[in-house]
């Protein structure tokens, strides 16, 4: 097979990693390959067929706001749509998309199959070519059919594949997944470069026939009934789904139409005592608890059979049983992922309410596979050992398409970068969630995969979803990520919220019957005194619609007209401006510091102030920077602070 000998980047996966690294690499105008065992698996979705959730979605947001895929193909592929954690703040609140898995497949690989300057080629990586002996760089990838093929930069998204295998019971095979074989001879490379590699555990649940479902004794769960986007193509009216009409028969024959889309109906049933005792009676033919399996599982999705032994006082976990596509007939069983051996699954299936005559179509089972340490990483996802070489997704230690899809992003934007020479894109805790992500996994050591959660994020409040093209789209505009078009309407956007905040500002409102016949008009109480628009905006329960309306009736408003304003932001810009300028005040000062350099040959016992256990880690870890430092364990903000006067001082003395 013939390929063309130079590309500026090379990509080798086509999971969720690779194609939003393939992607961005295209788009910053750099020719780059794609090259993966099996075309038909681009995108795929090899665990749960849905995209979003709490962290998740707001990483969703921000791959879109740098030009990439994932939130597009989800909007275009959606089955329910539904917006969790609505009790919460905004600051929380995540969008989760179900999904048609093989539709959301065929979009990805369409898109990047009309990307300009990239290609795809189904071939096998097998080796990297390394060059420049004591400051290595890698110069190309040798393949298994097409031979060496030269570049500049190199992406691995190998996701579980290095070195993988199958576990179900007392059977295991090689592989990363079903139907697909797993790699040994890309691990092996890694592993004569010295790479440091750790083994991980993942897993999936069996999935059912849902026409052998008993839907009476489940808890319906249908979308919401609001129009909910994650993409900004979707919010702007720009897109139009793909759905196929829905299997004849079963659970999911119907349709619902709601938030202006068709929507499907998951539901949800819950594991029982007989079930948990069939599991815990047969613990010595689970991989987990028999030696079967050496490596580390993810400890927010737990297999069911980690659940019982773990929550032992539990009576049920909850189940939920979810669509695969519009003209599939198979669901996915959330909340039993296992690789208890096939006999057990079935007694385990039919003794949770409602499945008590299902039918399995795929057992569950779990992959045990090798994963970078990414602390060789730097901020640009490129290897400190090897120049030019980038690692995305789960090769990382992460979980998650969205965590990969983040990853892709960088590691895709900055091996074009490195190719042309142009700055790097830099993610940082102070103004996303992929970069507290790609912080975490370069400075904090974990033994388990990594998975993103709103609490790992200080600055969530700013950190939100509807902020994500504000915060990232001139990033995503000076590398050419975007184009003007979609830059412009960003700007646009802000500026409207601008304003209106201005006009509120400006706007007064004083005790009197005029003025309080049109607030009361809107269901708001009058003035007991001048007040700003804005004022009356922040009280509770107020709407900021009816803010507007009663002040344009007045014939005081000078703001943005109505049907311009985008409300949904405006309105927590306007109720949680307080707090949201507080935390932009520290986030500032956080980043101030955050890339403080700390001298090589500093000697952290002669630290005033610095506790014996804060130097003795600083001292065996050595973070460059004072932003390192702050997440170093066992390292206190007193202890920075002693750091930060220590810091100044030497400084001062460095200067006189």
């Amino acid at each position: 097979m013939t390929v063309q000998t130079f590309y500026d980047v090379v990509v080798i996966g086509s999971g969720h990693a690779g194609c939003e690294a393939a992607l961005a690499a295209a788009r910053m105008g750099c020719k780059t390959l794609m090259i993966a065992p099996n075309l038909d698996r681009v995108g795929y979705m090899p665990c749960n067929p849905s995209i979003g959730g709490p962290g998740k979605s707001q990483i969703v947001a921000e791959v879109d706001a740098l030009g990439g895929a994932m939130a597009v193909i989800a909007d275009t592929t959606a089955m329910q749509v539904r917006q969790l954690n609505m009790s919460k703040g905004p600051a929380v609140r995540a969008i989760r998309i179900q999904c048609d898995k093989s539709l959301y497949a065929m979009a990805m690989k369409e898109m990047l199959e009309t990307q300009p300057l990239l290609r795809l080629i189904q071939d096998e990586a097998v080796s990297l070519i390394i060059s420049g002996g004591e400051n290595p760089e890698v110069t190309g990838i040798r393949a298994r059919i097409s031979g060496d093929v030269c570049a500049a930069s190199v992406v691995i998204t190998a996701g579980t594949f290095l070195r993988a295998k199958m576990i179900a019971g007392e059977s295991q095979s090689a592989g990363g997944r079903a139907g697909d074989s797993g790699d040994t001879h890309l691990s092996a490379s890694l592993d004569g470069l010295a790479f440091r590699l750790r083994r991980f555990k993942t897993g999936t649940p069996p999935r059912i026939d849902a026409r052998s479902v008993d839907v009476a004794r489940t808890t319906p769960q249908p979308g919401d009934d609001t129009e909910l986007w994650m993409s900004r193509a979707g919010e702007s009216g720009s897109l139009s789904p793909l759905q196929l009409p829905p299997s004849p028969t079963g659970i999911f024959s119907s349709m619902e139409r709601l938030g202006g889309r068709n929507q499907v109906r998951c539901f949800q049933t819950w594991t029982t005592p007989a079930a948990h005792d069939l599991i815990r009676n047969n613990l010595h033919r689970a991989p987990m608890y028999n030696g079967s399996i050496e490596g580390s599982g993810p400890r927010y999705c737990p297999s069911i059979e980690d659940k019982v032994g773990r929550f032992a006082d539990k009576t049920s976990h909850p189940v939920f049983l979810e669509p695969e596509g519009w003209r599939s007939h198979e669901i996915y069983v959330q909340g039993l992922s296992t690789s208890l051996p096939p006999d057990i699954q079935n007694d385990v299936v039919r003794a949770v309410p409602g499945l008590e005559e299902a039918r399995i179509t795929r057992y569950g089972y779990a992959v045990e596979y090798d994963a970078l340490d990414p602390t060789e990483l730097g901020r640009t996802l490129e290897s400190r050992r090897v120049g030019g070489l980038f690692f995305a997704g789960q090769v990382n230690g992460t979980s998650g398409y969205e965590e990969a899809a983040g990853q892709g992003v960088v590691a895709g934007a900055n091996a074009a970068a490195r190719a042309q020479s142009l700055p790097q894109l830099i993610l940082t805790r102070q103004d996303s969630y992929i970069g507290v992500m790609i912080d975490d996994l370069i400075s904090k050591p974990f033994n388990e995969p990594y998975r993103m959660l709103s609490s790992r994020a200080e600055y969530r409040l700013l950190l939100r979803s509807d902020t994500a093209d504000t915060r990232l789209a001139p990033i995503a505009y000076r590398l050419d990520l975007i184009d003007d078009t979609r830059f412009q309407a960003v700007e646009r956007q802000r500026q409207t919220i601008e304003r209106t905040v201005a006009a509120l500002e400006s706007t007064w409102l004083g005790a009197n019957e005029r003025h309080g016949l049109a607030l009361e008009s809107e269901g708001l109480q009058g003035p007991k005194r001048s007040l700003t628009a804005l004022d009356i905006a922040r009280r509770p329960g107020a709407s900021l619609a009816g803010v507007i309306r009663a002040v344009t009736s007045l014939g005081i408003w000078n703001g943005p007209i109505l049907e311009h304003v985008p409300l949904a932001r405006t309105e927590i810009t306007v109720r949680y401006g307080a707090f949201i300028d507080k935390e932009s005040k520290e986030a500032l000062r956080h980043k101030a510091n955050e890339f403080r350099l700390i001298p090589d040959n500093i000697d952290y016992g002669v630290v005033m102030g610095l506790r014996v256990e804060a130097a003795q880690h600083l001292a065996s870890t050595r973070p460059p920077s004072v932003g390192h430092a702050t997440r170093t364990a066992g390292v206190t903000p007193s202890d920075i602070g002693a750091l930060l006067v220590h810091l100044s001082r030497h400084a001062r003395e460095s200067h006189s």
